[in-house]
């Protein structure tokens, strides 16, 4: 399908930008000629164009600032401080900090700076909030939820992969998402255990046969081919792909790249769309516009995955029309394609809530476990403590049940505190849908209309002042020994999965498949060993300069990126132990 979305803003906005100032000069130019004998050049008109176009959007600019300092004084609040600096210099600082610096870094120095919590900058005639203050956060998500919405700016980039899905849905639509999905993550579902099960299994045979071998193995890689596995016989009931049975990446010979590189064609387009997404994500609007104007970078992705998604989704219709309406034989249990299918026959519908609950189903999970591997690899005594509290009540054999995972008390704090630290989307975006007031501790602060605004949940959850002097470091007990009731008393300081009315519908999918995969692991494995240097491949350790960066930054030792959701550059590499007790 040909989107012509993104191709139409360009041309609005080239349109937007060049015909106001081109109109006045030439109106200004033609009065003049007409009083005067003022004649001038071609080249010399022309220059003066050029020269009167930055001109005037200088003093637009002026102008709007002017004015919204008058609105904010008529109501009372304050506007969010402006980000000083050569524009150009910062709109560069800002891209490299976003698209190859530490995860929320460049928020957290910007900020730092300007001694706020909450900032904007001025980019390409688009005014860009950054802000790591948790009243804020709430406001947006939760307490002034309708004063904001997903904006056209994120819509643009990502509908022609996720579609009309409910990650990038506003309104109607995005209700009518998580309204066909909510009552199948809403029932605790025991089936979910035995794909748990059943692919876990295949997953621990690959990783015996590494420690056995004394070699090294990408647990990156292994997590995100589990969490496809599941996450496709979850959807569609599909149980073939075979994928723990292709060549694993070896050891400084597999790409930089955190994602499998020889599974199904549909996982290589589910791959490459989220990559051209997450560029997209990390460019001025107008760069990836004017690059894709001839060619859309997901016209190809978006074909492989309707072929691959058109059958499963006819298929369940099918059975529908088969079923005819009498679904008691069907039970609860049934696969959400055929959930979906209950609600809805609109193909476009199905294909667009699939394809968005993947990416949720996937990533999410992967992403937790393979930060928690990397945290209890380097941290020797959590690592004791976690499996002593999983031999305690598993033994090295028995599988872990829906009830009693609940019962891990460390193991959930585990996750909590990986999820803290590296949380699946460390930065996330909403727009002001018009002028709006948000309340703070500092006072009140205006907002006008179409303000984009990027939340930093990882600079949220890594404040000292909310979360201690050593809110840096891995510690799962801050959420067992009593520190917790400062976290349950002011919740918007830790938010992982989003808050308020879009939250993450499948968060308790994530933590049960965690826990079972964790405990799993921690039965048939007593040492996890990182061997990041020695085996992950050229140019995915962490910069030089991190070593003498502020946080997290100077003592990590694998590299965090965002490719939607946050990953580790290059996979994560350890030495796997198995166990003798």
């Amino acid at each position: 399908m040909f989107d012509w979305k993104y191709r139409l803003w360009l041309i609005k906005y080239i349109s937007g930008v060049l015909l106001p100032p081109v109109a006045l000069l030439s109106v200004f130019l033609w009065g003049l000629k007409a009083i005067s004998d003022f004649r001038p050049l071609y080249l010399s008109e022309l220059s003066l164009y050029l020269v009167f176009i930055p001109l005037y959007w200088d003093f637009v600019g002026r102008l709007t600032e002017w004015q919204d300092e008058i609105n904010a004084r008529k109501l009372g609040a304050n506007l969010i401080p402006l980000i000083k600096g050569k524009r150009m210099d910062l709109i560069a600082r800002y891209k490299k900090g976003i698209t190859d610096g530490y995860p929320g870094q460049i928020v957290d120095e910007l900020l730092d700076e300007a001694g706020v919590d909450t900032a904007r900058l001025c980019l390409f005639g688009a005014t860009r909030v950054i802000t790591r203050d948790h009243d804020v956060s709430k406001f947006i998500l939760s307490t002034g939820f309708n004063n904001f919405e997903i904006g056209e700016a994120v819509v643009i980039r990502l509908e022609s992969f996720f579609g009309k899905g409910i990650f990038v849905a506003d309104g109607e639509t995005a209700k009518m998402h998580r309204a066909l999905a909510r009552p199948y993550f809403a029932r605790d579902r025991v089936s979910d255990y035995t794909i748990f099960h059943k692919h876990c299994d295949k997953m621990l045979d690959v990783l015996h046969k590494s420690a056995c071998a004394d070699k090294p193995i990408d647990m990156q890689d292994l997590f995100l081919t589990f969490t496809f596995d599941t996450s496709v016989e979850f959807l569609f009931g599909s149980e073939d792909l075979a994928t723990f049975t292709r060549d694993l990446p070896r050891a400084k010979d597999s790409d930089a790249e955190p994602e499998p590189k020889d599974a199904a064609k549909f996982l290589h387009a589910f791959n490459q769309g989220k990559a051209n997404s997450q560029a997209r994500l990390g460019q001025p609007q107008v760069f990836w516009t004017a690059a894709e104007f001839f060619k859309d970078s997901q016209a190809d992705v978006k074909k492989d995955i309707s072929d691959y998604l058109d059958p499963l989704v006819r298929a369940a219709i099918r059975r529908k029309e088969h079923r005819a309406g009498n679904d008691e034989n069907y039970g609860p249990e049934r696969l959400f394609v055929d959930h979906l299918v209950k609600s809805t026959n609109d193909i476009s519908v199905m294909k667009d809530g699939l394809m968005n609950i993947m990416q949720a189903a996937r990533d999410t999970t992967a992403g937790l476990l393979t930060f928690a591997c990397y945290l209890l690899a380097t941290s020797p005594s959590a690592m004791e403590r976690a499996r002593e509290e999983v031999l305690a009540r598993y033994g090295r054999t028995e599988v872990p049940t829906y009830d009693n995972l609940k019962q891990l008390k460390y193991i959930r704090a585990v996750l909590n505190e990986t999820l803290r630290l590296f949380p699946v989307a460390p930065i996330n975006s909403r727009q002001s849908k018009g002028q709006t007031i948000i309340p703070t501790r500092e006072g009140p602060l205006y907002v006008p209309r179409s303000w984009q605004f990027l939340y930093s949940a990882i600079s949220i959850q890594k404040r000292k002042d909310l979360w201690g002097d050593d809110a840096d470091a891995f510690d799962p007990l801050r959420w067992i020994d009593g520190r917790e009731k400062d976290m349950t008393a002011d919740p918007f300081r830790f938010i992982p999965f989003n808050a308020g009315p879009r939250i993450c519908l499948g968060q308790q999918f994530a933590y049960n498949e965690a826990s079972f995969v964790l405990v799993r692991l921690l039965q048939h494995f007593d040492s996890f060993i990182l061997m990041q240097a020695e085996a992950a491949p050229n140019g995915s350790l962490p910069p030089h300069e991190w070593k003498s960066g502020t946080g997290r930054q100077s003592i990590e030792l694998i590299c965090p990126v965002m490719l939607m959701t946050l990953f580790c550059k290059g996979g994560l590499w350890l030495r796997m132990r198995a166990a003798s007790d």
